[in-house]
């Protein structure tokens, strides 16, 4: 792992809220093809850290690292535009569209000035295959199971070319067939040299799906 290229770096990133000092100089990087787990309590400063490296919030300090070139990330489009994808706990799919309408959300497939449907769920049977995932396009996201919802969005991820993928607590509500599933997801993801940020509580995690752990604690 220690010859894998490194993909993303962060240098002495500094984040302050009124009154809070959310990270304090923290160093991370990240290689590709592995598995980097994140631990830390609630308020380690987890959560800024991955906010900062999705566009949601500006460092106060330091910088990130991409490819070896300092990079401004000031929104989703440019986290997005670097192949950094973000996978919350409160999934960014729309409930009341369908599984292959979400995975073309705001770049729809068109024919003579009309959303080509067909193609849409084609593209969308490639993008699901690529995850595993028996479900038919044609389904609303309000009714998939919550591990059937992650594995959409992961697919949504690979469709925009993501190299780095940050999974926050992704097991969190997952059964423990689920988890397996997930698991195995996962390393397959790492044999695509893609680079994986998982974030958990459970130290029973780290040995069966870590390269490398980095543990937060009041910010550093």
């Amino acid at each position: 792992m220690s010859q894998a290229r490194e993909i993303l770096r962060v240098e002495g990133l500094g984040k302050r809220f009124p009154g809070v000092v959310a990270l304090d100089g923290v160093d991370f990087d990240l290689r590709a093809g592995e598995v980097h787990v994140l631990l830390g309590e609630n308020g380690a400063g987890k959560s800024t850290l991955i906010k900062m490296l999705s566009g949601a919030y500006q460092p106060d300090s330091g910088r990130i690292l991409v490819d070896g070139e300092p990079v401004a990330i000031r929104n989703a489009s440019d986290a997005q535009r670097l192949g950094i994808a973000t996978i919350y706990q409160e999934f960014n799919l729309v409930p009341q569209l369908t599984v292959g309408e979400n995975l073309a959300l705001g770049r729809p497939p068109r024919r003579f000035g009309f959303v080509d449907t067909r193609r849409m769920h084609e593209q969308a049977r490639g993008m699901l295959d690529l995850v595993g995932v028996g479900v038919d396009p044609r389904t609303r996201v309000a009714d998939l199971g919550i591990a059937q919802m992650q594995m959409v969005e992961i697919a949504k991820a690979l469709a925009l070319n993501a190299r780095v993928l940050i999974m926050d607590e992704p097991t969190a509500v997952l059964t423990t067939s689920e988890v397996r599933r997930l698991f195995d997801l996962v390393g397959q993801l790492r044999e695509r040299g893609v680079a994986v940020v998982f974030i958990t509580h459970h130290l029973e995690e780290i040995a069966q799906i870590g390269d490398r752990v980095t543990v937060l604690r009041d910010g550093r």
